[in-house]
């Protein structure tokens, strides 16, 4: 059962019927306490199991609370009076006046009182209780009741066996409880009383709204307010838990991973492993294929949908996306177990989770469009740039002054002239010098590393057209640590670079048309830029971009993405770039024989990666804790100061 029992009922004004044996008990209530007290806890007596077993009759829901858990388990005197009053008094709207109620639960025993009695409201003073009991009864609207209730152990642990807790909670909810009713929260109102039971203190709650109001409350607001409020009472605790979800987070991020890269191994090196799955895909995307419109899950014909899901618990079936998806579970329900009465012991099917919606529009768009396999080498980076030669002497002498320095000792002085020459060129407008004083800047080196900085002096290069300034912008908004990150843009840069015969950017340009970062995907478009940085003529760029260039571009051919489809021309290209190093290539010709089934493996890997990528974002955040002022009480608070003097807005400055 929920930490939090929460019961929601509406509150009618006519007499009902079977409510002769009610009324007679609440009429003997002190009488009934004064036996409890004596002997509660000797076994039920025989009019309390009647009293029990018509009530259970009457009122089905009544088995889910905390009162009858207790007198399943132990049929006493004292449990059973805590089960008889808890119900009557959930459904005292039967036999009993909506004045008569509000009296009720403000005056009864064990209230706790605030003055003459219990009942508190959104206002700050006790409300008048004749009055607020008034309201109710003439109002000729709808009326809402409801209790809340925690376990003893529970309320004492948390503190929230004090009505001043129960009446912060609620007033500090007011606009979110009126938000789930779909009216504002000026035209809602509610009072509640706390009832301090032994065993299950819980707050009694009357809510209604203006009569122009059309106030509704649904199942799903009802499972939406358990939720809200249970995890404010169980912030702490929950807290907690959240910081270990991150750890596990953590752990499964990179348990996950370990295992993505031992799958992508033995998928690539045995495929017959995973055939329902590769079939799956091949069948998804003959149906899409040719499918006009926006591809999204929910507008799909049933039969398709059918397909997705197959392809989801397909790959559920991987036992390392079985293990992940076991442990995020475990996590899950720690949290859920706290405003919902009972969770399943296995984890729901995972394209049922709501959490994974979004993997089924991943796998239509990897069965559309395809999808490379993920990129487990290195990205290479120019780590060395060719000469300028128009540089002058000076400025590049400071350059490769500084550039040994980082490996070697140098004398102080020595390093601050070079770093004071390059500086100088820089501010004179010289685009090498420029370049290289942002890249110090990017890099820390000589210099804080300032990403403001660096942008500055790349961007006067690159309005000289400096093509390595260019293509280092681009890098700069590509990566997502950096505050200028914006893919996009770093398109744009890569874009103006390889226009000027960077070849490197033409690399990465061609990765982005690929994969559809900062530009729409377009396969053409990446063969050309693949083909062009396979044949530069720069000396860096033959020597490391070129060989994944060549790579990237074999498979182009395997699959037919982008250009025609040509295993010899595919052969040609990944022999040249195994001769140049890359082993990647070399492990692709060695399996020749699997590439008719290239697409299918990849787009089943793209799956996987975009599954690992779910489980490590999907963890609740732990927002902030923060102390918030309510508007009523801010305004009284400046009106006092106002009175002794201050001046509007005249605050001690915030340190």
């Amino acid at each position: 059962m929920a930490k939090l029992v929460t019961k929601w009922r509406y509150l009618k004004p006519d007499a009902a019927r079977h409510a002769q044996a009610y009324i007679r008990y609440i009429a003997t209530r002190e009488g009934v306490e004064k036996y409890v007290e004596e002997n509660g806890a000797r076994p039920a007596v025989q009019a309390q199991r009647v009293l029990v077993e018509k009530l259970l009759r009457d009122f089905p829901d009544a088995r889910r609370s905390f009162e009858y858990e207790d007198y399943a388990r132990r049929p006493t005197v004292r449990n059973a009076s805590e089960f008889i009053t808890r119900t009557l008094e959930e459904h005292l709207e039967l036999f009993d006046a909506r004045f008569n109620y509000v009296s009720y639960i403000a005056q009864r025993p064990r209230v706790q009182r605030s003055g003459a009695h219990g009942l508190f409201t959104q206002e700050e003073d006790a409300p008048d209780l004749n009055a607020a009991a008034r309201a109710v009864s003439e109002h000729d609207g709808n009326i809402w009741t409801c209790i809340l209730s925690l376990r003893r152990e529970d309320a004492a642990r948390l503190s929230y066996d004090k009505a001043d807790a129960w009446r912060a909670l609620l007033r500090a909810n007011a606009a979110e409880i009126a938000a789930r009713f779909n009216v504002p929260v000026g035209s809602f109102h509610w009072c509640g009383a706390f009832h301090n039971e032994a065993h299950h203190p819980h707050v009694h709650l009357v809510c209604y709204a203006d009569r122009v109001q059309k106030p509704a409350l649904t199942k799903e607001g009802v499972v939406q307010l358990r939720s809200l409020l249970a995890r404010q009472i169980f912030r702490d605790e929950l807290d907690a838990i959240y910081i270990r979800q991150s750890q596990s987070r953590d752990e499964l991020r990179d348990l996950f991973s370990a295992r993505l890269k031992e799958a992508v191994a033995g998928m690539r090196d045995a495929p017959a492993e995973m055939p329902v799955l590769e079939s799956l895909l091949e069948r998804l995307s003959e149906e899409v294929r040719d499918r006009k419109g926006k591809l999204q899950y929910g507008y799909l014909p049933w039969p398709v949908k059918s397909i997705v899901d197959s392809i989801i618990s397909e790959l559920e079936k991987q036992p390392q996306v079985k293990a992940a998806y076991s442990t995020w579970w475990e996590l899950r329900k720690t949290v859920l177990s706290t405003y919902r009465d009972s969770l399943p012991e296995q984890a729901p099917p995972l394209h049922t989770q709501k959490e994974f919606r979004h993997l089924k529009n991943i796998v239509l768009r990897i069965a559309k469009e395809g999808c490379p396999a993920p990129e487990l080498e290195q990205e290479f980076d120019a780590v060395q740039d060719p000469q300028d030669r128009g540089a002058q002497y000076a400025v590049y002498g400071a350059k490769r002054l500084l550039d040994a320095a980082r490996e070697e000792e140098y004398p102080d002085e020595d390093v601050q002239t070079a770093l004071r020459m390059l500086l100088a060129a820089a501010e004179r407008g010289d685009a090498y010098a420029q370049y290289q004083a942002g890249k110090l800047y990017r890099e820390g080196y000589f210099l804080p590393r300032d990403d403001a900085g660096a942008k500055m002096f790349f961007e006067r290069a690159a309005k000289q057209e400096n093509h390595f300034a260019e293509y280092a912008l681009g890098k700069l908004h590509a990566d997502e640590t950096s505050p200028f990150f914006d893919e996009t843009k770093a398109a744009d840069w890569f874009e103006r670079a390889a226009e000027h015969g960077n070849g490197f950017a033409k690399y990465r340009l061609a990765k982005y048309f690929l994969n559809g970062k900062g530009r729409a995907v377009d396969a053409g478009s990446a063969a050309r830029l693949f083909a062009e940085s396979a044949q530069a003529s720069d000396v860096y760029v033959r020597r490391s971009a070129a060989p994944w260039a060549k790579y990237q571009l074999g498979k182009l051919y395997i699959r037919g993405n982008g250009v025609p489809r040509d295993w010899a021309k595919a052969e040609e290209l990944l022999r040249s770039a195994a001769q140049d190093g890359n082993e990647f290539a070399q492990r692709l010709l060695q399996r020749r024989a699997q590439w008719h089934r290239l697409g299918p493996m990849d787009a089943a890997l793209g799956v996987i990666g975009s599954l690992c990528r779910m489980f490590e974002t999907s963890v609740p955040r732990i927002r902030p804790r923060c102390m918030y002022l309510d508007r009523k009480r801010r305004r009284e608070l400046e009106q006092k100061q106002r009175a002794l003097g201050h001046a509007e807005n005249d605050f001690e400055p915030q340190m």
